[in-house]
């Protein structure tokens, strides 16, 4: 019985994941192409009450390349499941 609680448990953990995801999916504000790719640039933003590098409590905006029409632009980012 608990190992049947614990997939269930594990099911729904995965799909809010992967739901979250996908709602929070990237877009171009120039031409709203969703046809994007991180250029690996990444900002981090600490907490000024937790000054953890990279701790899930802080956010970092990530560089983001247009397909579509080239344009350049920063997204602010935090790990899904702290959403």
């Amino acid at each position: 019985m608990g190992t049947v609680v614990f997939i269930i448990f594990a099911l729904l953990i995965i799909s809010v994941t992967i739901y979250f995801t996908l709602k929070n999916k990237n877009h171009c504000p120039n031409c709203n192409s969703t046809d994007i790719v991180c250029t690996g640039k990444k900002i981090y933003e600490e907490d000024p009450q937790i000054a953890v590098y990279g701790s899930p409590s802080s956010y970092h905006r990530l560089e983001y390349k247009c397909k579509n029409c080239d344009h350049l632009f920063w997204e602010k980012q935090r790990a899904v499941i702290f959403n």
